[in-house]
């Protein structure tokens, strides 16, 4: 379609829209035609500059599908970065700031980025992985220093055109549970399905505000978390990390406006189970968390599974229900809560609506049959229901494939279907992860049982704050069921006690 004005063009492509969004950090706000004039800034004065190199071998204008490593701070200037590489048609591969120089060392050498872009935060830790890996180093320093007039920016410097659709935009790295992380390949398209996808079904609007504490070498914290509500046109508040006073402080919307007052809110089991330990530690009024916390529409649980007393104390001092959703690297979010409808304790719902999931049947061994299914839940139907446990397969708009590995990526797709590695059930008209297949499914005694079935029944016990329950090698049980347990430090509880209970 022929756009009726400049403005129009920016905006045909939803991950990149410039329209109303807003971020703030602990330097201020910043709106998205600023960030968009940072972008352009870095790709022509830095980034483009100082890979002449790479532009000469390449007789081309832009980085095509050169990697474009990025080590920032969680803040705006990342969000400069990203776009900055996007500009160039390169593919950006997040760093996390809190990672050693090894892993840093592994994804660059990996994905074999040429271009390593970061603050002054981390110039010496890049310096250092020069010494051991060739590339070249794009010093982000005062960006607000930025000469360009960033009103003029959206019809000067449209982020991307629609044609960048289908072409390679982002790797992210596992977390290398079953071996070495592998970088999954992502391109423009499979980004753009996902932020409308988590729109459509959690409603986000313009007039969201996000509170965003995760990190952004992750997909939880990259696209559900910034890349999602900046689409639609919502502001981000941004923190660098995650503190829970300051958590608190948003979200009973003290010392703030009410333009930036905090309405979703997207964290891990870890984070909620350390911000119910704050509230007990400084004796924090439940009535009044509750009334606070009214002005707040969703609050979302995902990336690990989330303990049932950890949701029902969350229930109790804030009067929110978490949604808990299900999603890995690969595939973004696959199955979720309903937003306004209800939500089964323990499970994580029904597949969002570009995605179907199955349970694959096992064999007399207890492997995965993959010609046959016990439960197949498409998006309006559910066939072959079943409450067996069994592997969790699904299908969507997937990453287009593992990173210079041909042998992963055709090793974890059968007939066109992902496997999780997850162990999944379909009970109560829902979904519930019985745990990673590999990890939290303990065999002992011919018994398959699942290792956070037993977490979530120990953490009812009021003096146990943390548990970890694994498998022990053992000759005659084949595992023995163990539990690492972490006590209140006011517990007096011993292991006489705990046996008993």
């Amino acid at each position: 379609r022929t756009p009726s004005n400049s403005l129009q063009r920016v905006v045909n492509f939803s991950h990149a829209s410039i329209l109303r969004q807003e971020l703030q950090d602990e330097f201020g706000s910043h709106s998205l035609q600023k960030l968009t004039a940072n972008s352009a800034y870095l790709k022509g004065m830095n980034l483009e500059q100082k890979v002449h190199n790479i532009l000469l071998e390449n007789k081309t204008s832009k980085l095509q599908g050169e990697r474009v490593c990025i080590l920032t701070p969680n803040d705006n200037r990342f969000i400069s970065c990203l776009h900055a590489a996007w500009l160039c048609g390169a593919i950006a591969v997040p760093l996390s700031p809190k990672h050693q120089s090894t892993e840093l060392e592994y994804v660059v050498k990996n994905s074999r980025a040429k271009v390593v872009i970061s603050t002054p935060e981390f110039f010496t830790v890049v310096e250092k992985m020069q010494k051991n890996i060739d590339f070249d180093h794009v010093k982000v320093d005062d960006l607000n220093e930025n000469p360009m007039n960033s009103n003029d920016t959206s019809e000067t410097f449209p982020f991307l055109p629609i044609e960048h659709d289908n072409k390679p935009s982002l790797i992210l790295y596992t977390s290398g549970t079953t071996g070495s992380p592998k970088g999954v390949l992502f391109n423009h398209s499979n980004l753009k399905v996902q932020t409308q996808s988590l729109i459509k079904s959690w409603e986000i609007s313009p007039s969201d505000v996000l509170l965003h504490v995760l990190p952004l070498h992750h997909i939880h914290g990259l696209v559900n978390g910034l890349l999602t509500p900046l689409s639609i046109g919502a502001k981000v508040v941004m923190d660098p990390s995650f503190h829970a006073r300051k958590v608190w402080s948003h979200l009973l919307d003290e010392n703030s406006t009410s333009k930036s007052r905090v309405n979703v809110f997207m964290a891990v089991p870890t984070i909620y189970t350390k911000l119910i330990q704050y509230f007990d530690k400084h004796n924090m009024c439940p009535e009044d968390t509750r009334r606070k916390c009214k002005d707040i529409r969703l609050m979302v649980s995902g990336s690990a599974a989330l303990p049932l007393p950890v949701l029902e104390k969350w229930k109790e001092i804030t009067g929110h229900m978490l949604l808990e959703r299900y999603g890995m690297t690969e595939f973004g979010m696959g199955i979720t809560n309903s937003y306004r409808g209800i939500r089964v304790p323990g499970s994580v719902g029904l597949p969002f609506p570009h995605v179907q999931a199955k349970i694959a049947a096992s064999d007399e061994h207890g492997n995965p049959h993959y010609s046959r299914y016990y439960t197949y839940q498409q998006i309006k139907e559910t066939l072959g229901i079943s409450h067996e446990a069994g592997e969790l397969l699904m299908k969507s708009a997937m990453f287009q494939c593992y990173w210079d590995n041909v042998k992963a990526t055709e090793e974890t797709f059968v007939d066109g279907w992902f496997k999780t590695g997850d162990t999944g059930v379909f009970e109560n008209g829902a979904f519930r992860i019985v745990g990673r297949t590999s990890v939290d499914i303990i065999k002992s005694g011919g018994y398959k049982l699942s290792a956070l079935d037993i977490e979530r029944d120990l953490l009812e016990h009021s003096d146990i704050t943390e548990v970890s329950v694994i498998g022990v090698p053992d000759d005659v049980w084949g595992q023995k069921v163990t539990a690492i347990i972490a006590l209140k430090e006011t517990s007096r509880l011993n292991k006489t006690e705990l046996l008993e209970w």
